[in-house]
């Protein structure tokens, strides 16, 4: 499995190196907080809370583009594998103005080891998966299904911005919220706490509050490529020129990590973007078009409700120490990947060759 971007800046080399290079920039929030955690989980409020996003840039801009778009996934249990249907062509990650991208809600639909013969328990399921290859591994033990009804919901607040409690309650079944077993609509407000509806409700008044919402044209969950041998990477949103990533955090701080994933992501699109010109295109999404240049990298303090961003112009102003800078990352990148034995001579000559520094590492893919 390749190492992403993630992972990659968790290596000390690696974070000494950008440390050096870029010191971070980034501004802390100094405003007061003003969504406060009621205590429940991180991960829960952040997804449905990156999915409240979502809907209202599809609301706001005038174009979505969505590069790892297709249209139904299924799975054979007897085979391990996962198939596509309806992808078409790549034009099909792209919707213009007044067309609404295929939105759809999940919900949980329990564990997978419950359909499952000799397999009964989490520790059972672990086993079983890490005993395949690599590259057929389920990532999650749970089961979701799409929900139509919360999903049409959601295409009408897209459509007419009404209703914004509902899409509240289907960001957070979206994110694997279980209502109550004795609740068989999810109409029913008794199914949720009444203080992570207040949350999510402010959370995502404060947000329709930001100009940075309204934009031409967002990307959503760009993977710049997934070229997943130099990095692979997600990012949350490029709004116009401005890469986000979205943060629910109660830490007011532009933190080191932080700024070491966006300087990465910045990476990982300039790379792309000169691949996309080059003869040189083996990509692994379905969206083949080219990523916009990125000018202003930055961080949505959701509780804070205020975005703090950078000026990559104002970072790089040596364009030759940036090139070799990425020429680095690229080598030490395909350095950490090298299990996948494939042959970047032509990528090599594009990223790294041009920059001849001493501390080039990997000079042959094969030995």
């Amino acid at each position: 499995m390749a190492t992403g971007v993630t992972d990659f800046i968790k290596i000390s080399e690696v974070r000494n190196e950008i440390d050096a290079t870029f010191p971070n920039p980034g501004e802390d929030v100094r405003r007061d907080i003003e969504v406060k955690n009621n205590g429940y989980g991180h991960r829960l409020i952040g997804n449905a809370f990156e999915f409240l996003c979502k809907l209202l840039l599809y609301r706001r801009c005038n174009e979505v583009v969505r590069p790892q778009y297709r249209a139904l996934r299924t799975w054979s249990q007897d085979e391990n594998t996962e198939s596509w249907e309806g992808l078409g062509n790549s034009e099909k990650c792209r919707w213009k103005a007044g067309e609404t991208p295929p939105t759809r809600v999940r919900k949980f639909d329990g564990m997978q080891w419950e359909d499952r013969e000799g397999i009964s328990n989490r520790t059972e399921w672990k086993e079983m998966n890490e005993a395949r290859p690599v590259w057929r591994r389920r990532q999650s033990a749970i089961k979701w299904t799409i929900d139509e009804d919360l999903s049409k919901l959601a295409h009408q607040y897209v459509q007419t911005g009404m209703n914004t409690k509902g899409v509240v309650k289907s960001a957070l079944i979206n994110a694997g919220w279980k209502p109550n077993e004795t609740v068989h609509s999810w109409i029913d407000r008794n199914a949720f706490e009444e203080d992570v509806l207040d949350e999510m409700n402010d959370l995502f008044s404060l947000l329709r509050e930001k100009e940075w919402t309204c934009g031409e044209t967002v990307f959503e969950k760009p993977s710049f490529g997934n070229y997943l041998h130099i990095l692979r990477g997600e990012g949350d949103f490029i709004v116009d020129d401005l890469l986000i990533d979205i943060k629910t955090t109660k830490n007011p701080t532009f933190t080191k990590a932080f700024w070491r994933q966006l300087l990465m992501y910045y990476v990982v699109n300039d790379v792309q973007r000169l691949i996309h010109e080059s003869e040189w295109r083996s990509s692994k999404e379905p969206f083949e078009g080219k990523y916009p240049e990125i000018n202003r990298v930055g961080i949505y303090f959701a509780r804070f409700g205020e975005l703090k961003t950078i000026n990559m112009s104002d970072v790089i102003n040596d364009r030759n120490q940036y090139e070799e800078f990425r020429a680095w990352i690229v080598d030490r990148a395909l350095e950490e990947n090298a299990h996948a034995q494939v042959d970047y001579s032509d990528l090599r000559s594009l990223l790294t060759e041009p920059y001849d520094y001493k501390r080039q590492r990997t000079l042959f893919d094969f030995e």
